[in-house]
């Protein structure tokens, strides 16, 4: 039910432009011991570690670099309005210096890596207009580097990431990529970040934890590699915040919800690490799936607590709606529901979908709900026994019936009893019929990864042609990407 925290999005673009400075000869002990503690997300530390080698001769753009992820990541973790301002301006003000330097490869480097920052920022924070151009900037840099230096193996990494990410937006979106000049090859992208995944590469677990997080996004067959190659990661450095947020990510979006539950309960934490209040809002899905709701409940009020940014709190409050109902305390629920429309941004798939379920005003179907909850987290015995509990008849609701069969497929697929999956399927794309209800489009998307399972790419294809067709429900971005990422992919 969760979309990706916005810092996600960004993970890879921001973390292999790390890596190779640590074995850059110019680098200072300061440096790599800044570059360590950033990547673990400990930004108080990397910020002390950074001033003496500011102070020394050289090292202009790796001074200028690294003294801006520490800016970068507060936005995009914290997300605290108040320091928009002030951390945008000294970001602006290293592009200054950076244009100022002579034409290295690791100034030219560094510049695109802290116009792609910038540009993140602004994205985050609403202003799409001045990030888009940011984007811009960023993306012809990488490519004049890659011409420049076409054996610089960290440009590789970065380009790559971005050649997969733009190849991967909807459709709907390639007319303003087009006006920009930015244009994108999953293919071309996973090509150039897999030079960088070779063990002759001193830094090619890093370049592994990227190609996990785009192999998670855009190859469905590839899921259990990447799954593998984070959980890894996360396992040997337990003091690592951001593998750990890696990890959890990946393995919630897999329906692992009981091994992201984990991760999550041996996390690293203290002060000494940038607050990430976000972690909470993954807590309290993950309690939802298993049915704590009292748990659920306590971890999105903590998130409410200490997040500072506008993303999610419509969400937040909806999970809060559904603990309380699911928990027969109907006071707090329909509180919270009233909460939804209030407060936040609906920009994030998953507040849009709160918005609209607290517009519509349906009355909550608890056997549905409960079913939907527990397969999204990967307990689909348990999935069975609720949707066990709700009785069809000629009285039921069309959008009930339609669910209830695409909440049946959907169980039947995650226990991979694929031929029993498939009529289920198929039998609730015929009840949306005459309606914008997501669960066809996503219906028609399983059964094109049912038919590739099965060996019949003419049918896989049909149907992923099939979930692109659809118009106006709440899933449409997601959806449409995932179904041109398997068309491409065939």
């Amino acid at each position: 039910m969760a979309k990706p925290h916005p810092f996600f999005l960004v993970l890879g673009l921001w973390l292999t432009s790390l890596l190779p400075l640590a074995a850059a000869p110019a680098l200072t002990a300061s440096h790599k011991a800044a570059y360590q503690e950033l990547l673990k997300l400990r930004v108080g530390a990397a910020r002390a570690m950074l001033r003496p080698a500011q102070q020394q001769d050289g090292n202009e753009a790796a001074n200028l670099l690294l003294a801006n992820y520490a800016d970068f990541l507060e936005l995009c973790v914290v997300q605290d309005q108040r320091h928009l301002e002030q951390l945008l301006e000294a970001q602006e003000a290293r592009l200054d210096a950076l244009e100022k330097l002579p034409r290295k490869e690791w100034r030219d480097y560094a510049l695109a890596e802290v116009h792609m920052q910038v540009a993140m920022c602004k994205l985050l924070f609403g202003n799409r207009l001045s990030a888009a151009w940011g984007f811009r900037k960023a993306y012809l840099q990488y490519s004049d580097n890659a011409s420049r230096y076409p054996d610089f193996i960290p440009n590789r990494k970065n380009l790559g990431t971005l050649q997969v990410l733009i190849g991967s937006v909807p459709d709907q979106y390639k007319w303003f990529l087009n006006i920009i000049g930015l244009k994108g090859s999953i293919s071309q992208g996973m090509a150039n970040l897999q030079r960088a995944t070779s063990k002759a590469n001193p830094f090619y677990q890093e370049a592994q934890l990227l190609q996990a997080v785009l192999l998670h996004m855009t190859a469905q067959d590839k899921e259990e590699q990447a799954l593998q190659q984070i959980t890894a990661m996360a396992a040997r450095q337990q003091d690592n915040l951001l593998y750990q947020f890696v990890a959890m990510h990946l393995l919630k979006k897999s329906k692992r919800g009981e091994a992201a539950l984990q991760v999550y309960l041996r996390r690293p934490g203290g002060k000494a690490y940038l607050p990430f209040p976000y972690l909470h809002h993954m807590a309290g899905d993950l309690y939802l799936f298993r049915g704590n709701y009292q748990q659920s409940v306590q971890e999105n009020r903590l998130f409410l607590e200490q997040h500072q940014g506008k993303h999610y709190l419509k969400s937040a409050h909806f999970k809060l709606h559904l603990a309380y109902a699911l928990g027969n305390h109907k006071p707090q629920a329909m509180w919270h529901l009233q909460q939804v429309a209030q407060v936040g941004f609906d920009e994030a798939e998953e507040d849009k979908y709160a918005a609209r379920y607290a517009e519509r005003q349906e009355p909550l179907v608890k056997p549905l709900m409960q079913a939907r909850l527990h397969s999204d987290g990967g307990y689909y015995h348990k999935a069975l026994q609720e949707l066990a509990q709700q009785q069809l008849n000629a009285a039921t609701p069309q959008a009930v019936q339609a669910e209830y069969y695409y909440r049946k497929a959907r169980i039947y697929h995650g226990l991979d009893s694929l031929r029993q999956a498939l009529p289920l399927y198929q039998q609730s794309i015929a009840l949306c019929q005459g309606t914008n209800l997501y669960f066809a489009p996503n219906a028609a998307l399983q059964l094109g990864y049912i038919y590739q399972q099965l060996d019949n790419p003419k049918q896989a294809a049909l149907y992923f042609k099939k979930a692109l067709g659809y118009k106006g429900h709440e899933y449409k971005n997601s959806i449409d990407a995932k179904a041109k990422l398997a068309l491409s992919a065939m």
